[in-house]
C-alpha cells in the first residue's frame, strides 16, 4: 500500500524532468540581456525552441487515456512561462512576425486555427511562424492587418501611443525652430540604455 502504480509512476518521472527542465529555463530567461541588445533574440529563441519541446511532451503525456494532475498543472505552469516569454520578445526590438502574431492571438483568446482563418492563412503556418519561419510578403501583408484588427500587439501600447501623439508635442513649434531630440530608446530613457563609459 502506498506504491505508485506504473501510470502514476511514469507521470511523477514526467512532472521530475518538467520541473528540472524549468529550472534550467528559468535561470536562462533571468540571464537574458535587455529587450534592446542585439543579443536577446537570438538567446530568448533558444530558450523559446526548448520550451516549445517540453510543452508539446507534456501535451502528449496530458492526452493520455489516465492523465495526472501533477503533468496538466506542470503543462499548465510551461505555457504561462512561454507566453509570457514570447510577450516579452515580441515587444522587443526586432521582434519577428510570428512571435507578434502569437502574442496576439493568445491576448485576444484566439486559436490557430481561427485566426489563420479570419485572415486567409494556413493554419500550419502560424506554428512554422511561432517555431522562427519566415512568410511570403503576402502572407506578412495579411498577419499585419491581423495584429491591427485584433489591437495590436500587447506590450508595445506605450509606442503605438508616443507615435501617435509626437506631433502634438510640438504644438507651440515655431517654424524654423529646432525639433527636440527625442531623449527615449524604446520606453527606456536614454542615460540608462546608453554606453556609461
Amino acid at each position: 500500500m502506498g506504491q505508485l502504480g506504473p501510470h502514476e509512476g511514469d507521470s511523477s518521472i514526467i512532472v521530475s524532468l518538467s520541473e528540472a527542465a524549468m529550472h534550467m529555463y528559468m535561470a536562462a530567461i533571468d540571464a537574458l540581456p535587455f529587450a534592446e541588445d542585439r543579443k536577446f533574440h537570438k538567446r530568448a529563441d533558444v530558450v523559446l525552441a526548448g520550451m516549445r519541446k517540453l510543452r508539446t511532451a507534456l501535451t502528449d503525456a496530458a492526452s493520455t487515456s489516465r492523465p495526472s494532475p501533477a503533468v496538466v498543472v506542470a503543462l499548465s505552469n510551461v505555457r504561462r512561462r512561454y507566453d509570457a516569454l514570447m510577450e516579452h520578445a515580441a515587444a522587443a526590438p526586432g521582434s519577428s512576425l510570428g512571435q507578434q502574431l502569437y502574442v496576439t492571438r493568445v491576448h485576444a483568446k484566439l486559436s490557430a486555427q481561427e485566426v489563420a482563418n479570419g485572415a486567409g492563412l494556413r493554419a500550419d503556418l502560424l506554428d512554422e511562424l511561432e517555431e522562427g519561419g519566415t512568410p511570403t510578403e503576402e502572407d506578412a501583408a495579411k498577419i499585419r492587418d491581423a495584429i491591427a484588427a485584433l489591437g495590436g500587439v500587447p506590450g508595445t501600447e506605450h509606442l503605438q501611443h508616443r507615435e501617435h501623439h509626437e506631433p502634438a508635442q510640438d504644438e507651440h513649434h515655431e517654424p524654423g525652430q529646432e525639433q527636440p531630440v527625442e531623449s527615449h530608446v524604446n520606453g527606456w530613457d536614454e542615460s540608462l540604455v546608453g554606453d556609461s563609459g
